[in-house]
């Protein structure tokens, strides 16, 4: 696969369309190891939210995949394609129906913060994930690729879209997050850098009252990858990883002796509180959950 794409010829022309909706699609071995890792769990249903013409789920089974889309023109080239159910809304509204695996890689932009659990989530892509993964069943799985390279504060804790990533980690069983280079899409017409989220499951209530996993520090962090092998193998490590989640874990009758959680940008507070003014960006809140 890797062979075939470095064949392709390096997608130049942006037209203002592509610009303006973000169409770029996924480079083929990225697709290929997010979509292993999607069948690694056998699932019965797959949603793709912002399908483009497909790459994404290349190498999964049309026959029970959805797929939405929004631009007219790769909408038509989906209904061609065999796909068990084809639609076009706005990504960032609810889904019907849930699915045992989610996948995505949705289009970067801006946007007014919003509320989830506590925590003040601005941007396209991240609201476009969250939305999608309300979608996802208990046990199911969900790969996302979502543009920019994990950020660290001096003392190793994250900082980059930390609201964000906060809340996947105490919501959602996140097996790993892999930094990607920029190089690895330059056949598409940019080398700007991404990532890939890989979760397993969503975390239950009573697991949420018992304790608080955290994102990883630098660290602990996954190792970033250069090149689509490295990818491989680093998803694949995941897959057959018995670990829930690379995430910390902090039982919640030890979380006073561990630094407060709040960051302003987050609208977090210690203690696991619910203050709702603060903002990400200084954008304004609007509360969805």
């Amino acid at each position: 696969i890797v062979s075939l794409y470095n064949l392709q010829p390096t997608i130049s022309m942006r037209s203002s369309n592509r610009v303006a909706m973000q169409q770029y699609s996924t480079p083929l071995p990225m697709a290929f190891v997010a979509d292993m890792f999607i069948g690694a769990g056998n699932p019965g249903s797959i949603m793709e939210p912002t399908a483009g013409n497909g790459m994404l789920v290349f190498a999964l089974d049309a026959g029970i995949t959805h797929v939405n889309e929004l631009d007219e023109t790769r909408l038509s080239n989906l209904r061609e394609q065999g796909y068990d159910k084809v639609t076009s809304q706005d990504a960032t509204l609810p889904f019907e129906g849930t699915y045992d695996a989610v996948i995505m890689n949705p289009p970067f932009g801006n946007s007014a913060a919003k509320d989830y659990d506590g925590y003040s989530i601005s941007g396209l892509d991240p609201q476009i994930a969250l939305n999608a993964l309300d979608s996802m069943g208990d046990n199911g799985r969900t790969a996302i690729i979502i543009g920019g390279n994990m950020e660290y504060a001096e003392n190793g804790s994250i900082k980059g879209k930390k609201a964000f990533f906060s809340y996947l980690y105490d919501h959602y069983n996140v097996k790993g997050v892999i930094d990607m280079s920029g190089d690895l899409y330059q056949k598409q017409g940019t080398t700007y850098p991404t990532r890939m989220i890989l979760i397993e499951g969503r975390r239950s209530e009573e697991e949420r009252k018992q304790s608080t996993v955290y994102p990883p520090v630098q660290s602990k962090a996954l190792p970033k990858v250069e090149t689509f092998e490295q990818l491989f193998d680093a998803v694949n490590d995941l897959i057959n990883s018995n670990e829930k989640t690379n995430g910390h874990t902090v039982l919640r009758s030890s979380e006073r002796s561990v630094s407060p959680v709040a960051d302003n940008a987050s609208g977090r507070t210690d203690q696991r509180g619910r203050s709702g003014e603060s903002t990400e960006g200084n954008a304004p809140v609007e509360r969805v959950r």
